[in-house]
C-alpha cells in the first residue's frame, strides 16, 4: 500500500500466523520493496524479528537507484543495503542483477530453499533500472542527467531479454511482435474497461467501514452477568476475561512488551513471573505455553504491524502496548492500514485485532510520558471502536454491546456524561451534590465508539442541563463532539448551555499538586454542579 515500509512488519506477523496455523510447513511469505523503503526504521524492526525467529520471509529490495529524486548514496550508508544487513542472523543475502531474468530466476529460487528449509529469512538485493519518472507528476530530467538516462536504457529487460532469446533460438522475431502485441491490445483493453466504468454510488461512501455482517452493538452481543466471588480489580477482570477467550478460541494470541511470565523458559518453574508491568497477563503463558503469550522487543510498530499480519491470515491477536503514551510508533500501521483494510478492499479483507492499552493520569508521578490520554485522536478515525469498563467478574459469557452507556447513578437535577477515571470522581461529586440538594445523575458511556446517544438523549430530557466530563484537555476533546450534538439535537430540550469539565491546555506535571491543578478533580465537577443548578 501507499504507507512507506509499513508492509515488513505485517510480512513478519503473516509469517508467524503460518508456523502458528501450521497450514503449510512449505509456505513462504513473500514481500518486495523499493530500495528507498528500506530507511524506513520498520524494515529494520521486521529484520529484527525475523532473523530472531527465523521466520521464513523473502524480502526482495528493487534497487533502481533513487527514492523519487533522492539518490541511494544519500538514502543508504555506503549506498548498499545488501552490505548493510549482513550481520543479521540466519539471514541469507544476496545480490542480482535484476535486469537479467535468469540470474534472477536463480537466485530466487535459491531464497526460496533457504526460507522453505527453515533456515530464516532471505533477502534478495536486485539492481534494476527505472525505465522512467517516478511517477506523472514527477520529471525526472530534473535530476538525472541525459548519460545516466541513456546507460539505464540500454539494460532495459523488455530489449535486453527478447534479444537473448532470438539470439539462443528460443522466439523468432514474428512470435516476439506477435507476444507484444498480444501485450498492448490487453493492456488496452483494460485501460478501455477502467475508462468506461460507471462512477461509484455517492451513497456506497460508507460501505465496507465495519463488518457488514457483525454488528457489535446488537442484542446478539448482550448477555446477563453471572457475577462470581468479590467485586475485584481492572486488573483482575482483565485477567480472568484473558482467560476466558484463549481457552475459548485457540486462535487468539497475545503478545507485547512483558506480557510473558519468563521469556526464558527454562527459569519459568523456578520465578513467580512478570506477566505485564500491571499484571494483567500473569500466568497465561505458564497456562497456554510460549506459543501463544509470548513478549515482543520494545517497538511499538512491531507488535501492531505484526498483529495486523496475524489477523489477515485468521488469527485473534491481542496486542499490548504498555502505556498510551508509547502508542504514537504504531499510529501509522493503526491508521493507515488497520483501520482501512476492509473498507480498501470491498470486505475482501478482514483484520480483527484488539488493542489493549493503559491510559490516563492520576498516577501521582506519571507525569508527561505516563499520564496521556488523547482517545479523541482514535475516535475520529472511522472503525476504531474503544471501550472502557469496570465490576465484579460476571462470568466467562458476559457480553456488553458496543455503544451501550450504563446509567451509574439515577439523578434529577442535572446529568453528568462521563466515562473512564471521571467516571468515580463524578460519583463521589454526586454524592457530595446531593449533601447540598441537588440531585445529580450519572451516566458511563463506557464505549466512545460508537456511543450511546439515545442514553444521552434519555437522560437530558429528564434533566434538562448537562455535564460532559472527561479527562483529557478540555480544548478541542472529546465532550466537544458531545455538547455540540446536544446542542443541535436537544437544544430545546436545555435549560442551561452545555457544560464541560476537562484537564487545563497543557501536560501532566510531576509534582502532585501541579498534577492535581491540571486533571479534574472531584472539587471541580462539585463546582460545574452548582454553577449549572444555579443557572
Amino acid at each position: 500500500s501507499s504507507p512507506t515500509g509499513t508492509q515488513f512488519l505485517q510480512a513478519v506477523g503473516c509469517a508467524e500466523a503460518g508456523q502458528l496455523l501450521a497450514q503449510r510447513p512449505d509456505e513462504v511469505t513473500y514481500c518486495s520493496a523499493g530500495d528507498g523503503t528500506t530507511s524506513e526504521g520498520e524494515f529494520w524492526e521486521s529484520l529484527n524479528t525475523a532473523s530472531n525467529r527465523k521466520l521464513p520471509v523473502l524480502y526482495l529490495v528493487e534497487d533502481n537507484g533513487y527514492a523519487i529524486s533522492v539518490p541511494v548514496e544519500v538514502q543508504t550508508a555506503g549506498g548498499s543495503i545488501s552490505k548493510l544487513v549482513r550481520s543479521f542472523p540466519d539471514l541469507l543475502v544476496r545480490e542480482v542483477d535484476g535486469c537479467d531474468p535468469l540470474a534472477s530466476l536463480a537466485v530466487l529460487r535459491e531464497a526460496a530453499a533457504w526460507c522453505r528449509a527453515r533456515r530464516g529469512p532471505a533477502l534478495v538485493h536486485a539492481h534494476v533500472i527505472r525505465p522512467y519518472s517516478h511517477s506523472l507528476s514527477d520529471d525526472e530530467t530534473l535530476y538525472r542527467c541525459a548519460p545516466e538516462r541513456e546507460q539505464d536504457a540500454k539494460r532495459d529487460p523488455l530489449l535486453s531479454y527478447p534479444a537473448l532469446l532470438k539470439e539462443e533460438g528460443v522466439a523468432r522475431e514474428e512470435e516476439l511482435a506477435a507476444l507484444r502485441a498480444e501485450v498492448d491490445r490487453e493492456v488496452n483493453a483494460a485501460a478501455d474497461a477502467a475508462l468506461a466504468a460507471p462512477a461509484p454510488d455517492p451513497r456506497s461512501a460508507t460501505v465496507w467501514v465495519y463488518s457488514p455482517d457483525v454488528d457489535p452493538t446488537s442484542d446478539a452481543f448482550k448477555t446477563e452477568p453471572r457475577p462470581s466471588g468479590d467485586p475485584k480489580t481492572m486488573v483482575d477482570l482483565l485477567n480472568a476475561c484473558l482467560h476466558d477467550e484463549i481457552a475459548r478460541n485457540e486462535r487468539v494470541v497475545v503478545f507485547g512488551e512483558d506480557v510473558a511470565d519468563c521469556s526464558r523458559e527454562d527459569s519459568l518453574e523456578q520465578v513467580k513471573g512478570k506477566g505485564g508491568v500491571f499484571k494483567v497477563t500473569h500466568n497465561l503463558q505458564r497456562k497456554f505455553g510460549s506459543r501463544r503469550v509470548f513478549n515482543t522487543p520494545l517497538a511499538e510498530a512491531n507488535i501492531v504491524g505484526r498483529a495486523i499480519g496475524m489477523a489477515t491470515r485468521g488469527l485473534k491477536p491481542v496486542a499490548e502496548i504498555q502505556f498510551f503514551d508509547y502508542i504514537w510508533p504504531a499510529f501509522m500501521q493503526m491508521r493507515n492500514e488497520l483501520a482501512l483494510i476492509r473498507w480498501r478492499s470491498a470486505n475482501q479483507w478482514k483484520c480483527p485485532v484488539v488493542i489493549r492499552v493503559t491510559y490516563g493520569g492520576y498516577l501521582q508521578g506519571g507525569a508527561i510520558y505516563h499520564s496521556q490520554s488523547g482517545e479523541v485522536i482514535f475516535t475520529h478515525i472511522p472503525l476504531y471502536r474503544q471501550t472502557y469498563n469496570k465490576g465484579p467478574y460476571p462470568g466467562p459469557d458476559y457480553m456488553i454491546p458496543f455503544g451501550r452507556a450504563s446509567r451509574v447513578r439515577e439523578g434529577r437535577d442535572l446529568t453528568i456524561v462521563t466515562f473512564g477515571a471521571l467516571v468515580q470522581r463524578s460519583l463521589v461529586a454526586a454524592r457530595q451534590a446531593e449533601a447540598e440538594g441537588i440531585s445529580v445523575e450519572v451516566l458511563d458511556l463506557r464505549s466512545l465508539s460508537p456511543y450511546d446517544w439515545s442514553a444521552i438523549a434519555e437522560s437530558v430530557r429528564k434533566t434538562s442541563k448537562v455535564i460532559v466530563a472527561h479527562e483529557d484537555s478540555r480544548s478541542w476533546g472529546y465532550g466537544a463532539e458531545i455538547a455540540a450534538r446536544i446542542a443541535e439535537e436537544l437544544f430545546d430540550e436545555l435549560d442551561a448551555p452545555v457544560k464541560r469539565i476537562g484537564a487545563l491546555d497543557t501536560f501532566v506535571g510531576y509534582n502532585p499538586v501541579l498534577e492535581d491543578a491540571i486533571l479534574p478533580q472531584v472539587a471541580d465537577i462539585v463546582e460545574a454542579v452548582r454553577q449549572l443548578k444555579r443557572y
